[in-house]
């Protein structure tokens, strides 16, 4: 195993010409030097390519692939790639001057953590910024939320090569290619942290309704394998309240609210000590999937959701008031 300070950063871009100055000039920026950015372009109909081309910079290196596809150019980047340590960013999006600066030194002062994020900030297509997203600080949050809602923000990701090498690059078999990787990382017992600093900017573009369908479609599909599998090991898995209440969020966040209900009521029945937490779902799931659906796409839920979360004390990035620790 090769080893040196390079970063390689990551960037498959498709029709991003409105974008990928900046994106560029925010990593040329950076006060940490030492990295290269593979920039893997998807088949570009629009000007991407030759905005690209005015750049003279040696750390910039270009592959053009025909268009095979997001998940595709992320191994394509992989291979192509050099460095020790593996960065990600996507054409519309920025970074602070300092990110790679602290995740790398971070990594070197905690060699038990083997893939570390950061908070971000929610950007607008002029680059405004909107609100930052706070995300879970230690692996035991990180890993107890990842199959429920994304804990990590892919694009925010500093790791080791080899470790990415270890399960194969990115899965081509599913649309939620991020949380699949992190996911596999822990199920192997790789840690992750998240640096509590917006040094992302993440940019809101809206999606194609049938993209967000097949992502969430598959993340329901690995998350209940994930959960099953890490449950694998105990006798009384379905017993387990902590099981119970982990695939109750599942059907919550992208299942069914119905079965939601009947997870978090055979949990009640479990495990008096989660009493409060369950509360602060039970009440919603009441409403019954077709009005939480409308509730959802007015944004009425995250209000409901917020309201309660400050009354009983408790954040679903936290697990500590979750778990029976002794």
């Amino acid at each position: 195993m090769i080893v040196n300070d390079t970063i390689s950063i990551i960037m498959p871009v498709y029709n991003t010409e409105k974008y990928i100055e900046e994106s560029i000039e925010s990593v040329l920026s950076q006060t940490y030097k030492d990295f290269e950015l593979i920039i893997v372009d998807d088949g570009s109909t629009d000007a991407t390519v030759s905005k690209i081309h005015k750049y003279n910079d040696k750390r910039i290196k270009l592959f053009l692939e025909n268009h095979k596809g997001f998940i595709p150019s992320l191994n394509i980047g992989l291979e192509k790639s050099t460095g020790y340590y593996i960065g990600r960013m996507d054409g519309d999006d920025l970074i602070d001057k300092d990110k790679l600066k602290l995740q790398i030194e971070f990594l070197k002062n905690n060699k038990d953590i083997s893939l570390v994020g950061t908070n971000f900030y929610y950007i607008d297509e002029k680059g405004n910024k909107l609100t930052e997203k706070k995300l879970p600080e230690k692996c035991e949050d990180i890993e107890f939320m990842m199959p429920i809602i994304p804990s990590v923000n892919h694009g925010s990701i500093l790791t080791y090569r080899h470790i990415l090498d270890s399960v194969g690059g990115y899965s081509e078999e599913y649309y939620c290619e991020d949380v699949v990787l992190f996911m596999k990382l822990l199920s192997q017992g790789y840690k992750m942290y998240n640096i509590q600093l917006p040094l992302y900017l993440y940019r809101i573009i809206e999606k194609p309704p049938q993209y967000l369908e097949k992502h969430y479609k598959d993340y329901y599909i690995y998350s209940k394998i994930y959960l099953n599998d890490y449950y694998s090991k105990s006798n009384e898995k379905k017993i387990n309240p902590e099981f119970i209440f982990r695939m109750g969020l599942l059907e919550y966040y992208i299942g069914s609210i119905k079965e939601a209900r009947k997870l978090f009521i055979k949990c009640l029945k479990h495990s008096s000590y989660r009493n409060k937490i369950l509360f602060r779902y039970l009440p919603i799931t009441l409403l019954g999937d077709r009005i939480i659906k409308k509730l959802r796409g007015k944004k009425i839920t995250e209000k409901m959701n917020f309201i309660i979360s400050n009354k009983i004390k408790y954040d679903t990035n936290y697990i500590e008031p979750v778990l029976n620790k002794k």
